[in-house]
């Protein structure tokens, strides 16, 4: 059956309301943080698809060295972009709940560090595409940062376990405890925004694929011409 992304976006559209509307008036407050647990609804969520993202990202480089097709290279570009993105909206999400939290914006806590890093890290990707004129070796060279660059991954993930950090953590005691409502506006939360997510990145591979076969046939065109 044919992708319809008006069917894809309405749905998607009226479950990332709902789950907001969850979120917002139908959970409780937490005992300890009270109202303030909300940003974690939307800031966990854009944690999570950053390090999906940035996965993919990593899986697409290493079938784009071992294959050599496109298409990979295309859909490590358009999973780093992103990570790129929801990196950077997680960072300005962390900081909101520093702030109100601890009552400044950035401590240079383990969790805010790391993920900092890492965000520099696929910046740096970029960079390094932007400086690589030949097509080939700037998809393996890419593919390459882009698999060290995954360490920051799970470097950003285990911070606050690895060192001392303020960051909270999800639990039934010790940390952030959630009841039943709450556990179910965080799911949603989660669901829905990964509804999203996925949508963005076909569309955004959707336009590199394009932008790529362009370019590669221009080139094609120009060595026929020569």
């Amino acid at each position: 059956m044919e992708f319809r992304d008006s069917v894809y976006l309405t749905i998607t559209g009226i479950g990332n309301l709902l789950a907001i509307y969850f979120g917002l008036y139908v959970a409780p407050a937490e005992v300890e943080m009270g109202e303030l647990v909300r940003i974690l609804y939307f800031h966990l969520p854009g944690a999570i698809a950053t390090y999906i993202t940035l996965t993919l990202s990593m899986v697409s480089s290493i079938l784009y060295l071992r294959k050599r097709e496109w298409k990979y290279d295309v859909l490590a570009e358009s999973s780093a972009f992103l990570g790129l993105v929801y990196g950077f909206i997680t960072i300005v999400g962390g900081s909101i709940w520093a702030n109100a939290t601890w009552g400044v914006y950035w401590n240079w806590d383990p969790r805010e560090t790391t993920t900092l890093i890492l965000w520099f890290a696929y910046l740096g990707y970029f960079l390094l595409r932007m400086s690589v004129e030949n097509l080939e070796r700037r998809a393996s060279v890419s593919a390459v940062f882009s698999i060290l660059s995954f360490l920051t991954v799970p470097l950003s993930y285990a911070s606050f376990i690895i060192w001392p950090s303020l960051h909270p953590r999800i639990a039934s005691s010790g940390g952030i405890g959630l009841t039943g409502t709450m556990v179910q506006a965080l799911v949603l939360n989660m669901l829905t925004g990964l509804l999203f997510y996925f949508w963005l990145l076909r569309k955004t591979y959707q336009v590199r694929m394009k932008s790529n076969e362009l370019l590669l046939l221009t080139l094609k065109e120009g060595r026929h011409a020569g």
